[in-house]
């Protein structure tokens, strides 16, 4: 599927068949080609903290659409630095494209590579077109400005976030809908392969949360991104991705499809916490949690 951001490219259209042409085999190589490899990972961070990421072994497909899932403390805020360059393993490997990430340089691994954190704060006041303007300084030479294209492409990012309405207001005047989508745009402005997002419903509203779980969607779906999401809610995980890793304690518990992995027995194990499931009429389970008593463990 083509990314909205491609040059248009001559030569083979596959919408003409032509039974003389052949396909080398390094095609499929590189469509099937795992962009993440995570090999006997593991972490720490450098102070007396208990947590640790324990031998982390699992691979990241072109196209995933895919959610990080655990209590606070489990590590998929860490597994997600990781696979931004922004931390280094203390052992193990992350490979991006078949080469260890941590030999890819800033600026080429930018290009390839958006981590959008759970909140940002700037210091100087700044509009949501002078932030998602951000995310083409990695194509722009040190006192270089954006030209047309480089402008053009950041409209497209927030068109695609549903914000351009609001580009020409302060960050800090927005809602944190506005905020996260703003920020989701600066990403895309980066015309990433991959897309890192921790935890980008983290308190907005019910309503804001299936906007925002939408809109991944149709970045994946439309415009050929792979996403990895860390979130907490287990519902809206269910419902939008297409695959689940959850985590407790720096380790995987289970790993797959989210009606193999959301079960109530793994959801008592990870978060403590009882629950009942029910399935919607399309065939997704959700889940209600059970009432607790006060002092009840």
């Amino acid at each position: 599927m083509k990314n909205i951001f491609d040059e248009p490219k001559k030569g083979l259209t596959f919408f003409n068949f032509n039974p003389q042409l052949t396909v080398s085999s390094s095609w499929f190589e590189e469509i099937l080609l795992a962009l993440f490899e995570i090999k006997n990972l593991s972490f720490r961070y450098p102070s007396f903290s208990n947590f640790e990421l324990q031998n982390l072994n699992f691979s990241i497909e072109k196209g995933n659409l895919i959610g990080l899932l655990g209590p606070n403390g489990a590590g998929k805020s860490t597994v997600l630095k990781l696979l931004a360059g922004l931390f280094s393993p203390v052992s193990g490997e992350v490979l991006f494209e078949r080469q260890a990430l941590e030999g890819i340089r800033y600026r080429e691994r930018a290009k390839k590579i958006a981590y959008v954190p759970q909140s940002m704060h700037f210091t100087f006041p700044l509009s949501a077109w002078e932030i998602v303007e951000m995310g083409r300084h990695p194509y722009l030479g040190r006192f270089e400005s954006l030209g047309k294209k480089d402008r053009e492409i950041c409209e497209r990012a927030l068109d695609l976030c549903d914000a351009l309405d609001f580009k020409d207001r302060s960050y800090e005047e927005l809602s944190g809908g506005e905020k996260q989508r703003v920020l989701l745009a600066s990403a895309l402005a980066q015309t990433p392969q991959v897309l890192l997002l921790d935890e980008p419903t983290l308190s907005l509203d019910l309503s804001h949360q299936i906007l925002l779980f939408e809109i991944i969607q149709k970045l994946h779906r439309e415009e050929s991104l792979t996403v990895i999401v860390a979130t907490h809610e287990l519902n809206l995980a269910g419902r939008f991705l297409d695959r689940l890793i959850l985590m407790k304690s720096g380790k995987i518990v289970a790993e797959g499809e989210p009606k193999k992995v959301l079960t109530p027995r793994n959801i008592k194990s990870t978060l403590n916490v009882e629950v009942d499931r029910l399935n919607h009429k399309s065939g997704f389970p959700f889940f209600v949690p059970q009432r607790r008593k006060v002092g009840r463990r």
